[in-house]
């Protein structure tokens, strides 16, 4: 619970305010119990309406106030507890923003929304209910028993000793939820996971017509959902009746032996209605108890999945002496083997250079490593072996923003945020001029079509782009890479949904970018690297050749195979005859 109570001290001064208002109130309502006596045994006894109106009058001006100072203390606690609940969520959305991917593949974003969302909100509810129960409870509780005792201590040794039975049972609640209620938020966990893969696929459900597959896909978690709250509701339900029972027990033997001091003349009947009161005020304090501990069980729990969240390893945004950039060196993979959390090898022992001025392309089949590698660059992961070089620095070394400034990367899914066109370019440079703006659209071949909607580059799009086509999509994305001015752009195969004109059309702008600076091009068809100055063939992670695209023609068959594969076999023959040709003069 460190985190929940570091940001209680952020909101230090509106829970001052409410627990003021919240003594107020219970200083209040203990003074009712012995003002009513006083009216049964003064005013009543002795027949003196004087005196009861008098005390009357008191005890509504003290009503009065007592309003008062419940509307204060629920303004100043409900302020502070959504002022904590954003101070929350806003330091957790940085945290997540600084997280390697790494950890956010081993979170999930089912769960993280979970935690932004519901956990978080136990927790406020844990604030807001703790300013108006928590300190209220001991405060009538401690005064309950502190006024019983002024009326009757042989009879105030009831409360006392039902005290401290009730608070093992709200020890013994704390230490029995808290793991249940953590499968509970485990399990919602789940079901938010199937329900955003449900709602991001949605089109291909319908398109293949998986509904049924989904329902029953989605029962499972929802069925282990209900089972794990049931669990947990049933076990937590033990207690409150427990504590109830012990309270009406408590009541049962204050009428009894209350009964017998009033037989016997040892009290008053106004002394036994106010001890009474006390009695019902220090046992509701108690049941306050039991509820508020129930919410602790669950914001315990809850505050756990927060503090996973803020305490993991982020990202080494601010190095310490970080490795000044040459950006004339370009980026070096230097015998580079990586793999995800000590999986199988996704790359091995690579080694190739992309200078700025060059053009460079990775080809090779899917699932080979060329996303991984594209990862590494842009020091989302580091390398389990071997050196990277980005711009001249160690890549372990190097300011992380630094290095990503001076690139650029369309990627394989295009990723467009809800707004206008414009907005989405400006993400590459947000200072933009229109003229840069629109050179970088024609380059991309994205000005025309762009031009041709009504509001032109303002034109609303939806998330992920969901209202334009996968084509246009790509160049939009290939458009915000080129403001950006990088010295190096990557291009993770990224003109797959554009027709061969269009394609050849970018490839020559692209061609004309690449003059000025570095061009990396990922694919996994041959045209869209044939004419760059080095090729780099990845098979199942490792580097099966390098070369230019006429040397691995002739020296490796992985690349002789994907040309097979894409020109068919004529052209493989054609390229052998016109090779031997050369060779013999």
């Amino acid at each position: 619970m460190k985190v929940f109570f570091r940001y209680l001290k952020q909101v230090l001064p509106l829970l001052l305010l409410s627990v003021t208002c919240i003594a107020i109130e219970s200083l209040a309502d203990l003074m009712q119990p012995t003002l009513l006596a006083n009216i049964v045994d003064i005013g009543v006894a002795n027949h003196d309406l004087g005196y009861i109106l008098k005390t009357a009058a008191l005890m509504l001006g003290i009503v009065i106030f007592t309003a008062f100072a419940a509307a204060g203390r629920n303004i100043f606690s409900s302020k502070g507890s959504e002022r904590a609940g954003f101070l929350m969520r806003r330091d957790m959305y940085r945290k997540i923003q600084t997280l390697s991917p790494d950890e956010l593949d081993r979170f999930g974003p089912g769960t993280l929304m979970t935690r932004m969302t519901n956990d978080i909100t136990q927790l406020q509810n844990l604030c807001h209910g703790m300013m108006r129960v928590f300190i209220k409870a001991p405060i009538l509780c401690i005064g309950g028993i502190v006024m019983s005792f002024r009326l009757n201590p042989k009879l105030a040794l009831i409360p006392t000793i039902l005290v401290p039975v009730i608070f093992c049972l709200i020890f013994l609640n704390l230490k029995v939820g808290f793991p249940l209620y953590g499968k509970v938020q485990n399990a919602l966990d789940r079901v938010n996971t199937v329900m955003r893969e449900y709602l991001s696929g949605i089109r291909v459900v319908k398109a293949f017509n998986r509904f049924r597959y989904e329902v029953h896909r989605f029962s499972g978690p929802n069925e282990d959902l209900k089972r794990t709250s049931i669990v947990a509701s049933r076990v937590m339900s033990i207690f409150n009746p427990a504590v109830t029972l012990i309270i009406y027990f408590g009541i049962v033997l204050i009428f009894w032996r209350g009964g017998i001091k009033v037989n016997d003349g040892e009290m008053q009947a106004g002394e036994i209605i106010a001890f009474f009161t006390y009695m019902t005020q220090i046992l509701q304090s108690l049941n306050m108890f039991s509820m508020i501990f129930n919410r602790i069980v669950r914001a315990k729990a809850s505050c756990a999945r927060i503090s996973e969240v803020l305490d993991s390893t982020d990202l080494q945004l601010d190095p310490e002496n970080p490795e000044p950039l040459d950006y004339s060196e370009g980026i070096t993979f230097d015998h580079v083997t990586f793999s995800y959390r000590g999986k199988k090898p996704a790359l091995r022992d690579i080694s190739f250079t992309c200078k700025v001025g060059e053009k460079v392309g990775v080809i090779g089949s899917t699932g080979s490593g060329k996303t991984s590698l594209i990862s590494l660059i842009l020091q989302f992961y580091q390398p389990t072996e071997g050196k990277i070089t980005v711009f001249g620095a160690d890549a372990t070394k190097s300011d992380p923003r630094l290095v990503r400034d001076s690139l650029a990367v369309v990627p394989q899914r295009v990723m467009l945020f809800t707004g206008t066109i414009l907005e989405n370019l400006l993400w590459g440079k947000e200072d933009a001029t229109r003229e840069e703006v629109e050179a970088a659209a024609k380059a991309a071949c994205a000005h025309d079509f762009i031009e041709g909607f009504r509001e032109g580059y303002d034109t609303l799009i939806g998330h992920s782009g969901v209202n334009l086509s996968g084509g246009q999509r790509q160049r939009i994305a290939i458009a915000r890479a080129l403001i950006k001015k990088p010295k190096i752009l990557i291009l993770d195969d990224c003109l797959s949904a554009v027709d061969a004109l269009t394609e050849a059309s970018i490839r020559q702008s692209l061609a004309e970018e690449a003059q000025e600076r570095g061009l990396l091009i990922v694919s996994q068809k041959i045209s869209s690297i044939i004419d760059c100055d080095r090729i780099v063939v990845l098979d199942d992670g490792a580097a099966a050749g390098v070369g230019t695209h006429e040397e691995l023609l002739s020296s490796c068959q992985v690349y002789r195979d994907i040309y097979l594969s894409q020109y068919g076999r004529e052209a493989l023959e054609e390229f052998t005859l016109r090779k031997e040709a050369a060779i013999h003069g």
